[in-house]
């Protein structure tokens, strides 16, 4: 996430808060801080949490919405994609081509940085085979992260989800300019908003409907476009569970370490 998308989610989240008549405070957790800490928290109303634990049941928590991203619309409301980047001036034209090279990555834990990859890369592995890059670079835990490294050199090829491609090309231009996409992975539900286990079942339906109706309000349009977003939907927690299946797959097959 960029600094100004920060600043605007932060903007979003208290407008939430006081819609839902919840007395909350936004409060900045930038990475490195390890992210299974937060989750684990028994106060949460309104944190983000990537779709691969949560359809692995790992924490404590329960759906809030989906956030809906503009770019995405045409692959389903609620989706979002892998980008898979070079260098701006790297050789590769193909997938294929960046085989036996740097391959950077976010962490393990994560869909858009490590798994949506593994599983994109099934089709290519052959029986028994468990290595398609010579060296993999990371956890570097953020997409930005992963741009910089391609854009230095340090990698050749690494996953950058969508909705963070789309914020860091709008605030930080300079810095994707020196990177080109030139694969994308299949289509998945976005990381979702969600509330602690144990948040008041009437808190969570206040909060979830004032995530919902934040795109028929004309008074806050400007700040969703701001985010490069139509509103939020309520997240239906059995399409997650496609991401627990890709990454069973990936075990399945034998590659459960992207490599």
């Amino acid at each position: 996430m960029t600094a100004t998308a920060a600043v605007n989610w932060k903007k979003l989240l208290q407008e939430v808060f006081r819609r839902a008549d919840i007395n909350g405070e936004v409060i900045d957790y930038p990475a490195p801080a390890p992210l299974e800490a937060l989750w684990q928290r028994a106060d949460l109303a309104g944190v983000f949490m990537c779709g691969l634990p949560f359809s692995l049941g790992l924490f404590p928590v329960v759906a809030l919405a989906t956030p809906v991203p503009l770019h995405s619309l045409a692959d389903g409301a609620g989706s979002y994609r892998s980008r898979l980047i070079v260098a701006k001036d790297a050789p590769y034209q193909h997938l294929t081509e960046t085989f036996g090279q740097r391959l950077a990555f976010t962490n393990p834990e994560s869909h858009s940085g490590y798994s949506a990859l593994r599983f994109h890369l099934l089709r290519w592995l052959a029986p028994g085979q468990q290595r398609l890059y010579r060296e993999t670079v990371g956890p570097l835990i953020t997409p930005r992260r992963v741009v910089e490294t391609i854009a230095k050199g340090l990698a050749d090829i690494g996953p950058v989800d969508s909705y963070a491609f789309e914020l860091l090309a709008r605030d930080e231009p300079e810095l994707m300019q020196q990177v080109r996409v030139i694969d994308q992975t299949e289509p998945a539900p976005m990381p979702l908003l969600v509330a602690s286990a144990t948040l008041d079942p009437m808190a969570v339906a206040k909060l979830q409907r004032a995530f919902i109706e934040l795109q028929h309000d004309s008074s806050v349009s400007e700040l969703l476009a701001a985010l490069q977003l139509q509103g939020f939907i309520a997240p239906p927690a059995d399409d997650y569970q496609l991401l627990a299946q890709r990454a069973a797959a990936a075990q399945q097959a034998g590659y459960g370490v992207l490599q």
